[in-house]
């Protein structure tokens, strides 16, 4: 009987946790790091600049850190940096970010990205978020905790989903999806908008209390029963008195219609947006900014 050698390629400069678990046939390149109890299964590729935390588990044929597909990139060093707890399915796909779009793409942590699920450059994933199968996710995109996106949906570049919103499985995402609402379409041609309430978005954020969970709810049916109003219904809204999440809806339903095509982060296009601050390693920060000075 012949003997069959399982092969692995890991670089020996990468940085891989004695408790990680490297599967058959994966390859790990020079500059990755991969934390402690993280799983990687069968034929994973982690390449670039890429920081995986703890506790992940990477299923069969995921690309990790592959460079963008954007012409704009220039091959210069860039991240893309997972956290922890995130489980991704079969084939998922996520690029470094690029030297125009602030050097990172980020995904935050406990996501659920499923089979065949893409994250494009310079995006950011925040936390507790679920990407279902064949999600696709341009660059520039900010997902915010707990939304939900339903197999086959696609974003467009420079979109923002709220938090704990849903999108409905095959729509196409073309502007800024509100914060706990439901987005799809009500027919095969009609274009995407908010179709109600996302109940079980309001039912997972558990920071709210009861109280501010009915007047979100109130909120969301008065300013989304007719989007034609909707400028003057935030103005109606805000001159009332308001806070809290409802205050935070209102803000993120001006900055949209104020954005291109209704996409705030349109005002970030060739620019580095603020979450490069807030998420980047400190150590990162002296890297990036000797690159921009050669």
């Amino acid at each position: 009987m012949k003997t069959v050698t399982v092969l692995r390629e890991i670089d020996p400069s990468a940085r891989v946790a004695s408790s990680a678990t490297v599967g058959p046939y994966c390859v790990i390149g020079p500059h990755v790091i991969i934390g402690p109890d993280t799983v990687l299964h069968r034929r994973v590729c982690v390449m670039g600049h890429t920081i995986i935390g703890q506790g992940n588990v990477i299923g069969e044929g995921c690309v990790l850190g592959a460079i963008p597909q954007d012409l704009k990139y220039a091959g210069g060093t860039t991240l893309l940096v997972i956290g922890h707890r995130n489980r991704f399915g079969r084939n998922v796909t996520a690029h470094i970010g690029t030297e125009s779009g602030g050097y990172l793409t980020r995904i935050g942590d406990g996501n659920v990205l499923k089979d065949g699920s893409h994250i494009g450059h310079d995006s950011f994933i925040d936390d507790r978020a679920t990407l279902g199968s064949q999600v696709l996710l341009a660059g520039h995109i900010r997902v915010h905790e707990g939304a939900v996106l339903e197999d086959l949906s696609a974003v467009l570049q420079f979109c923002t989903v709220g938090q704990y919103a849903r999108v409905r499985r095959r729509v196409p995402v073309r502007r800024d999806v509100p914060p706990y609402t439901d987005f799809g379409c009500l027919g095969d041609e009609s274009t995407p908008s908010v179709l109600g309430v996302h109940e079980t978005g309001i039912a997972a954020a558990k920071r709210l209390a009861a109280e501010d969970k009915k007047e979100l709810r109130r909120a969301l049916v008065d300013l989304f029963d007719n989007e034609a109003a909707l400028a003057t219904k935030i103005e109606q809204l805000v001159n009332l008195g308001v806070d809290g999440e409802v205050a935070a809806l209102c803000d993120f339903c001006k900055r949209s219609l104020q954005g291109t095509y209704g996409r705030h982060r349109e005002m970030y296009r060739g620019a580095i947006p603020p979450e490069v601050e807030q998420f980047i390693p400190a150590e990162w920060k002296t890297i990036i900014r000797r690159a921009k000075a050669t």
